[in-house]
């Protein structure tokens, strides 16, 4: 929580609001007292006079946050900003009330600062946790750069990582049909299914480490083997600092056009292979 010294005064005399940072309770940063455990990088900005926004905004609202460089800062104009952040200027003065943009507010400065498809992760996973519905993103939309609407256009709240929605949004912008949380038959709940028999699941930084995580996945794998579908499992890492090499291994499975074979008469034609062997 953040609060100005008025908002503190209404509940407590200036002796107790000095008590409670004495005792470490609450901690100064500019004009603001916030809460033990703040991020460090908002702590920073407000000391300086300054609102955050963008991805340092996101991460405060627990928004599934692309990496990205500095500290996404406002400062009214004229205000000096340290060099290694990032100088989110666009207002005359700062528009709301929270010194911490609202998702709506840093999604707007996300889409003039970061990649366009970083900005539909953010978009997602603010749908995702109910911080924005369908309408506010809309209009976020109409007011974005062009290239920033085309992703926007597909944004949902279906995603339940950014990794799911970094491959779901690339693969939509090359019209490429996929679906979401998609629940078959036998296997369970995938994190996407593309065309008619390819599930991509997109693994989070920590989920390989869980043996029973992966166990049951393997297990998963080999009942959609068996049913005709083909799995892949994608890293964080394959989804971040190694996605140059993913997209080009994607287009390559995309071009063999497997994806597009329902996965009965996928069965059905390995079947009659193996007997024309015999």
């Amino acid at each position: 929580m953040i609060y100005t010294h008025a908002q503190l005064r209404e509940h407590y005399s200036r002796r107790q609001i000095d008590r409670l940072v004495a005792e470490e309770r609450l901690v100064r940063a500019g004009r603001h007292l916030v809460l033990p455990g703040t991020d460090d990088a908002i702590i920073a900005a407000l000391g300086q006079g300054l609102r955050t926004t963008c991805l340092t905004a996101a991460r405060h609202h627990g928004i599934w946050t692309p990496p990205g460089r500095g500290r996404h800062v406002y400062g009214r104009r004229g205000h000096p900003v340290p060099g290694a952040w990032v100088d989110h200027g666009y207002h005359h003065a700062w528009p709301e009330d929270d010194p911490v943009a609202s998702p709506a507010l840093l999604l707007e400065h996300a889409a003039r600062c970061v990649d366009p498809v970083d900005v539909g992760i953010l978009a997602e996973s603010a749908m995702h946790l109910e911080l924005l519905h369908e309408a506010d993103v809309a209009a976020i939309r109409r007011a974005s750069p062009r290239q920033v609407q085309r992703v926007l256009a597909h944004a949902s709240g279906l995603p339940e990582s950014g990794s799911e929605s970094k491959v779901r949004l690339h693969l939509l912008l090359q019209r490429v049909p996929v679906r979401p949380q998609v629940k078959i038959p036998g296997v369970g709940r995938v994190d996407m299914l593309v065309g008619e028999r390819w599930i991509i699941e997109c693994d989070s930084k920590t989920h390989h480490k869980d043996q029973d995580a992966y166990a049951k996945d393997r297990g998963r794998d080999f009942s959609a083997t068996a049913l005709g579908y083909r799995t892949s499992r994608l890293t964080y890492d394959m989804c971040f600092p190694d996605w140059d090499a993913t997209a080009m291994w994607l287009a390559q499975v995309l071009a063999t056009g497997e994806h597009l074979v329902p996965p009965e008469q996928w069965l059905r034609t390995r079947r009659l292979r193996r007997e024309h062997k015999r």
